[in-house]
């Protein structure tokens, strides 16, 4: 009977120039701390990294992984059928370190992500991640989350030094999809998004693109909003990558694929349908403006998105109150056409009053918060015109 130790491993570090083979005196280098790092050390190395990865993938005999082999194939699957394993360095952010597994099972490859956390704190965020993932996975039938299948620990052995545990979870890998950020196109002298494709070479999105990317953006929270207890998807934020998107023959496909909290971020004391729609307008304002917030290059000062962004937002926000899902959710909520009536109807005054109320309702940095507050009056114009528009 085969044992899991004889399964070759290869372990692989991605690079903006390519993959590199870790041998030598690789593997004792620190891994990056965020997507266009080179070195930091931030406490982790690349081989005992990795040789953590390998730990949770074959401890058991591969038990965890071959019955998350099972569910992604619809089949029982052996350890036989496991030809070799691929681990590879894929992305380093503030939270995670997210590795790809390439798994060659009777001669076709299948990817999964293994998520890291390097320290306790990241632990306990991972964890709450899982779980939120899990949940609203089982609970929404929607496409638009990864997939996750368990979460376990792998030994982190350095030499020299004690030995620890990086928790680590594994979940659907999205082949093809990819980080987006707001870059400086020094031609044109403004803001793009710039897709960050390894594979393909990263490249600028044409408008029609982002429109159709912020529209799913805003579907995608709006699936997840909960109507009748306010709960969803918060904090989240371009800048943190928590979105990612695939181009394919000039069209966009966008997932989210973390989440670090669910629930209530209004709590009104009233059960009454009026409080409901306080609570939803918010949400919508929030969801106008914070799909406007990112980070250059993911990692540069606060930047704004222009105008023409808040058209496939609201689009989204409608598509996604549209969508079926948890009936408890939705029960009692008006139709489209009644909440589209009622932003249309609000005054100036009455959406001033409403952004006050978001900006003591959600949370902001400083640098948020001042462009935020330079761009309010332009914002609240462009986003009434937007909705006199929508038929």
């Amino acid at each position: 009977m085969k044992d899991s130790r004889h399964i070759p491993v290869r372990f692989i570090a991605a690079t903006p120039r390519g993959d590199v083979v870790l041998n030598g005196d690789r593997p004792k280098r620190y891994l990056p701390t965020d997507p266009q790092a080179e070195v930091a050390e931030n406490g982790l190395r690349y081989g005992p990294y990795l040789e953590a990865v390998r730990y949770l993938l074959l401890r058991q005999n591969c038990q965890k992984i071959l019955e998350a082999l099972a569910r992604r194939l619809g089949r029982a699957v052996n350890l036989e059928e496991i030809d070799f394993i691929e681990i590879r360095t894929e992305k380093h952010g503030a939270s995670y370190h997210v590795a790809r597994v390439d798994l060659s099972v009777s001669g076709s490859l299948l990817s999964f992500a293994v998520n890291v956390a390097a320290s306790d704190a990241d632990r306990s965020e991972m964890k709450r991640d899982f779980r939120l993932l899990d949940k609203l996975g089982r609970r929404y039938p929607h496409p638009f989350l990864p997939q996750v299948y368990f979460k376990s620990a792998g030994r982190y052995r350095e030499v020299g030094k004690r030995s620890r545990w990086l928790h680590m979870y594994v979940a659907e890998w999205l082949r093809g999809y990819h980080e987006f950020h707001l870059h400086l196109d020094q031609q044109q002298g403004c803001y793009r998004l710039l897709l960050w494709d390894l594979d393909r070479g990263s490249r600028y999105l044409s408008r029609a693109q982002c429109l159709d990317l912020y529209r799913q953006a805003a579907r995608i929270l709006t699936a997840y909003y909960d109507w009748n207890t306010f709960r969803q998807v918060y904090p989240w934020h371009h800048a943190a990558g928590d979105f990612v998107l695939k181009e394919e023959g000039g069209e966009v496909e966008v997932r989210l694929i973390t989440i670090r909290d669910y629930g209530p971020v209004v709590d009104f004391s009233t059960g009454k349908r009026a409080g409901r729609l306080l609570a939803l307008i918010l949400f919508f304002l929030h969801l106008t403006i914070q799909n406007r917030l990112d980070r250059l290059d993911g990692v540069g000062e606060v930047v704004w998105t222009d105008d023409y962004c808040l058209e496939g937002v609201v689009a989204g926000f409608f598509e996604g109150l549209a969508l079926g899902g948890d009936v408890k959710a939705r029960r009692g909520m008006p139709p489209n056409e009644e909440i589209l009536a009622l932003l249309r109807s609000l005054a100036r005054d009455e959406w001033l009053q409403f952004m006050r109320e978001y900006l003591d309702t959600y949370t902001l940095s400083q640098e948020e918060l001042s462009l935020i507050q330079k761009n309010c009056d332009d914002h609240l114009d462009k986003l009434q015109q937007v909705l006199l528009m929508r038929a």
